[in-house]
């Protein structure tokens, strides 16, 4: 399992030893590679005969911390989803799911503070065992917050939208009014392409601070921005997104 063979119970002490030399500030990567494994500990569902817990984690960061491992965040990220990995089958946990870290550059957070939230991918089963066979990950994505919440009193918000330029839907345009919305092919997206390049669940675009960034999922075909290959991107009003075969246009209200 990657770098992490024969390290059981001295994880923390691997990741900080690795990174040592390469990031420089408060945050330490042994710091957030324990609030992770108390995250864990913490939101842990337990059913008949499984302990589950989240495989989905996302750690904030002052914005000076996050710029401090901004370089390596990718690496970070795969050793931190592997020691997720080692630490669920040395408690013997089941992983609701693929393991997922994702960094979130956050001035609401104190200098030096890590905050850490998590989630189930999946809801977990009452009594099946589903835990996962944990391999390294191919990629990583990194992605802004999404804390704006819409008002229940006012109008959707529509900060932005989505202009299909070619591909089955040409011509049509998508109101971005969600602070987080999945585009795919399945009928359940928030945005549904009928593109047969493109992959059920292809990109997710989140909402931060009327700022919108776009991830790719693990897509079969990947995304690319005005012609560059991304796993994440903030994006400008007038940026070209192609997903698959399909191009749009990215246009802030």
């Amino acid at each position: 399992m990657g770098m992490f063979s024969g390290l059981e119970g001295s994880l923390e002490k691997y990741i900080e030893g690795f990174f040592k030399d390469k990031i420089s500030g408060r945050v330490q990567p042994a710091d957030i590679a324990k609030k992770l494994a108390r995250e864990m500990r913490d939101c842990k569902r337990v059913s008949v005969s499984n302990i589950y817990v989240p495989n989905e984690y996302i750690v904030f960061l002052h914005h000076s911390d996050w710029e401090s491992i901004f370089a390596f965040s990718g690496a970070l990220a795969n050793e931190l989803q592997d020691y997720i990995c080692h630490k669920a089958a040395e408690k013997k946990y089941s992983l609701a799911g693929r393991p997922l870290v994702k960094f979130v550059s956050d001035g609401n957070i104190a200098a030096g503070s890590i905050i850490v939230e998590s989630r189930f991918s999946e809801t977990p089963p009452e009594e099946e065992n589903t835990a996962v066979e944990c391999e390294p990950l191919e990629h990583t994505q990194r992605f802004t917050p999404v804390k704006d919440k819409p008002s229940l009193d006012g109008p959707p918000l529509v900060y932005a939208k989505l202009r299909v330029e070619s591909g089955p839907e040409r011509d049509k345009t998508f109101t971005l009014n969600k602070v987080s919305m999945v585009i795919g092919r399945r009928d359940d997206c928030d945005i549904v392409l009928s593109d047969d390049s493109i992959s059920r669940s292809h990109a997710r675009l989140d909402l931060h601070q009327s700022v919108y960034t776009i991830h790719d999922l693990g897509s079969t075909n990947g995304i690319k921005v005005n012609g560059d290959k991304i796993t994440a991107r903030v994006l400008k009003s007038g940026d070209v997104i192609t997903l698959g075969a399909t191009v749009c246009t990215f246009k802030v209200e």
